[in-house]
């Protein structure tokens, strides 16, 4: 489920604890800089604090950053240093926490790369690039442009 907490972007029960998670979200390991790990731990030192005012029984554990895709050794630095103060979970073990099925990550690249095969993305990006063309070949026409 979504999260009404500023700074959190999903709550769930974690599925091979059993206790409900607090968690930032992106896409994968080279997705945030500096500025990002400052953000990161003050929304979830704001969240932990608003959780005890509330008598909520959390541990610092529970508050996960989680990424989508990828392995763990290909977390940024950037990442490394957040995990010093919370759990950063990654690709499988996220979604072996998040559906209960330690297979679900790999049957999920598995079946994106099936439809990706079977899907022929070239008239699509021929239409885009005759498109394109065109804007452009109007937006500069009667220009005598020098290179």
């Amino acid at each position: 489920m979504g999260s009404t907490t500023t700074g959190i972007d999903l709550e769930f029960v974690d599925k091979i604890d059993g206790r409900k998670k607090y968690c930032q979200i992106k896409a994968g390991p080279n997705v945030i800089n500096y500025d990002d790990v400052i953000t990161m731990k003050n929304h979830f030192k704001s969240a932990i604090m608003l959780a005890r005012t509330n008598h909520l029984p959390v541990q610092v554990d529970d508050f996960l950053f989680c990424l989508l895709y990828g392995e763990p050794g290909r977390k940024n630095g950037f990442i490394k240093a957040l995990e010093k103060d919370y759990a950063v979970v990654i690709g499988k073990e996220f979604w072996w926490r998040f559906t209960g099925d330690p297979d679900f990550y790999k049957d999920l690249i598995t079946s994106i790369g099936e439809v990706a095969n079977e899907y022929n993305m070239k008239k699509t990006v021929q239409a885009v690039i005759k498109s394109l063309a065109v804007e452009i070949k109007k937006k500069f026409e009667g220009l005598s442009l020098w290179c």
